[in-house]
């Protein structure tokens, strides 16, 4: 754990006090911005310190003072991590616990256009997790309620790939009072699919 950390910290130099940008490597850089993808773990394996990708990814997607756009890659980047199936990306691993604590703390605050971002780009990640758990569907429902249609949208896709039932009878009720048609379609197409799903 310590090499983890003494490796991160060679990474990232040292971390920078509130409010001044985070520099990074230019390897790191290249790595976290292609153009119209999500950053390939290959990748980033290559950009970071062997054996520390994941640590590093981490401290990018949580800190909030680097380049917005660099800390939106690395967050969707995350589940690029999870262990492969049958193993869960679920409560207990860094990626899935780092991913709800981001959207719990960003649902708590008074959302900037930056947040909203920030917010969106967690939620869709934690449902490329796929876990299937009832506790993620509980942690993505409160938001169908946000004034954002986006984020609402955002969310509808990210319960689908969750994949599970439960998620259901609260998106019955949330295509009932939907006013946005886009919205309203996304939220009858996922309560289709997640028909489909084991659990």
């Amino acid at each position: 754990m310590r090499l983890g950390l003494v490796s991160c910290a060679a990474v990232l130099c040292t971390l920078p006090a509130y409010g001044e940008p985070t520099t990074l490597p230019q390897s790191v850089v290249n790595a976290l911005t292609p153009i119209d993808s999500v950053p390939s773990k290959s990748a980033l394996n290559d950009a970071f310190p062997p054996q520390a990708a994941l640590e590093n990814l981490l401290t990018i997607a949580l800190n909030r003072t680097g380049d917005l756009g660099i800390e939106l890659r690395a967050i969707r980047a995350l589940p690029s991590y999870c262990p492969p199936t049958p193993q869960l990306c679920g409560t207990g691993t860094a990626i899935h616990d780092s991913l709800v604590a981001l959207i719990v703390s960003e649902q708590a605050a008074q959302r900037t256009p930056q947040d909203l971002l920030r917010l969106r780009a967690a939620v869709e990640a934690l449902g490329q997790t796929r876990t299937g758990l009832a506790s993620d569907v509980d942690t993505l429902m409160p938001m169908m309620t946000s004034a954002s249609r986006d984020l609402r949208a955002t969310v509808v896709r990210a319960l689908v790939n969750v994949c599970n039932k439960q998620a259901i009878a609260p998106l019955n009720k949330s295509y009932a009072t939907e006013r946005v048609a886009q919205v309203k379609a996304e939220i009858y197409a996922a309560i289709q699919d997640l028909g489909d799903c084991s659990n």
